[in-house]
């Protein structure tokens, strides 16, 4: 089994739409469970959404929990399931440090800006906190909702580097399909109207589970 956390202290990085894209293609490989740890409880209303559509097949198991009870209460859900899922919270919370003493993979979804350079420096004391007690965290930043117009991805992927971050070769631009598969509960595949999308987030799939 691996568990893999979707985690950053700051909101509006895509964490959500990562999680849930990520669980719904685990799920076609063996039951998966997808633990909602954001009190927004974003990924909950996705699964709600998806259960209103009987066409969208499979569906990971969706449940929420907050602060310590992700990893206690996670840990014991997770026995009856080939992968694990954690949508954590956006700011700086028990539940997600939680997730990253659940987790045998970390994903960091970035933009490119300095207010996401800035909120990194605060998530990366976490993960090192984190490391203490799971010294095998593996740790991979993706860069997500990427606007390929401008020249901000590279002055962040040369920020990353200086910060010794393992970053993902895939990249997710900012894409209208990605909200429109979210809102009706489904993934960009499931919709197939952006082919782009399709294969950003099939590319990330690839690389984040080789």
């Amino acid at each position: 089994m691996t568990t893999y956390a979707v985690v950053n202290t700051k909101g509006g990085v895509g964490k959500t739409t990562v999680s849930v894209h990520l669980a719904t293609m685990l799920a076609k490989r063996g039951p998966t469970l997808l633990i909602d740890g954001d009190p927004q409880a974003s990924a909950a209303s996705w699964a709600a959404w998806r259960r209103e559509n009987s066409n969208l097949t499979p569906s990971p198991t969706t449940t929420c929990l907050t602060g310590k009870a992700v990893f206690n209460e996670g840990k014991a859900l997770a026995g009856g399931f080939e992968h694990v899922v954690v949508d954590a919270g956006g700011r700086d919370t028990a539940g997600l440090r939680a997730a990253l003493l659940l987790a045998q993979r970390a994903i960091i979804p970035v933009g490119a800006s300095n207010l996401d350079a800035a909120a990194m420096t605060d998530l990366l004391t976490v993960v090192e906190l984190a490391r203490d007690y799971n010294p095998d965290l593996d740790v991979r930043v993706l860069l997500n909702r990427v606007d390929p117009r401008t020249k901000d991805t590279a002055e962040m992927l040369e920020w990353l580097a200086e910060q010794k971050l393992a970053v993902l070769s895939a990249r997710v631009c900012e894409r209208v399909a990605f909200r429109r598969a979210i809102g009706e509960g489904a993934t960009v595949q499931e919709l197939g109207r952006d082919h782009a999308a399709v294969s950003e987030i099939e590319a990330f799939f690839a690389e984040v589970t080789a």
